[in-house]
């Protein structure tokens, strides 16, 4: 197997057990919430990677995409500054953008990421606008690195790999049955099966959907994993069998949340852990129904991230506060 030595901003993150639930099956919570302060959360694991691809290919300038209140390009911004990048991003925003910036919007222009907005419709073609930009910064002298959506690719993948790899030990002690994670660009689930298979760890790998189908995730990430697979050399087979992911708990689309995510985030809250209403409330409020379902004895839900997005939705959460 061949890799890439990734360049280390994170912390080590613990794996709580998460007590206070009324519920027969045993939550272990791995915290990647806590891997560090601006870089929370699991685009920060990717990015490790991919700015050692970066560095590694000699360029000077990150282009990156994803929703105005994107973990994954707030993240880009703080990689960026600690490791002398230009940033520049490409936020989807519906309407007119907000005068007023909150969230992870207001940390990247204070990083001083360059900025730039696009409709719904031009962020379908992402990839073809990324690139087009990228060959404009070129003219100019400029040396870019393309990051897809959430630094999902084979080599942002890697970072999950190594985050399965730190829960194997307490996968055989605690004997966990399942692992829960929100899949919003497929790259987190991606590293985490390629994890399951290459370590031989015979747990379900369930991801919970936070957008799109489950078809096109299926289709995304069995690409990540056949890439990886071929760039690494790792010596294993992944099927879209192996691939399990969760539909159901959308809601009306996405970074909508809905009363029922709403009432989970409060009540784990209450136990001292923060979940967001775009990523892991969503998973979260998920993964305990389905764990009535299949009756799991024991599981891991692998925290992502996402604090600072909860104070783009101040709204909708004081309204949760207030009902209960």
């Amino acid at each position: 197997m061949k890799t890439i030595k990734p360049v280390k901003l994170t912390r080590e993150t613990p794996i709580d057990e998460l007590k206070g639930l009324k519920t027969k099956t045993k939550i272990f919570v791995k915290r990647d919430d806590l891997n560090g302060l601006l870089i929370s959360g699991n685009k920060a694991r990717k990015l490790e990677y991919l700015i050692a691809d970066a560095k590694k290919n000699k360029c000077d300038t990150i282009v990156t995409c994803g929703a105005v209140q994107s973990n994954h390009c707030r993240t880009a911004a703080v990689f960026a500054k600690h490791f002398g990048f230009e940033c520049h991003l490409f936020l989807r925003v519906h309407g007119s953008p907000r005068k007023v910036y909150s969230g992870n919007l207001l940390i990247d222009e204070l990083l001083g990421a360059n900025v730039k907005y696009l409709t719904p419709t031009q962020y379908e073609r992402r990839t073809e606008v990324m690139e087009r930009y990228a060959q404009k910064l070129r003219k100019k002298g400029k040396t870019p690195y393309v990051i897809p959506e959430g630094g999902s690719n084979e080599i942002g993948a890697l970072g999950y790999l190594d985050c399965m790899k730190e829960m194997a030990e307490i996968i055989k002690q605690q004997q966990i049955d399942a692992v829960y994670c929100a899949v919003g660009s497929g790259g987190t689930y991606s590293g985490l099966l390629l994890g399951k298979k290459l370590l031989d760890l015979r747990i379900a790998l369930n991801g919970v959907i936070v957008c799109d189908t489950v078809e096109h995730f299926r289709e995304r990430i069995y690409g990540i994993c056949v890439r990886a697979i071929s760039r690494f050399k790792f010596p294993k087979e992944i099927s879209p069998n192996d691939i399990y992911l969760i539909d159901g708990y959308v809601g009306k689309g996405y970074g909508i949340p809905y009363p029922e995510e709403l009432k989970t985030i409060r009540h784990i809250a209450k136990l001292g852990i923060i979940l967001d209403p775009v990523y892991t409330g969503k998973a979260f409020h998920g993964m305990l129904n389905e764990i009535k379902k299949h009756k799991h004895k024991n599981v891991i839900f692998v925290h992502t991230g996402g604090i600072f997005s909860i104070f783009a939705y101040q709204r909708e959460i004081t309204k949760a506060i207030l009902r209960q």
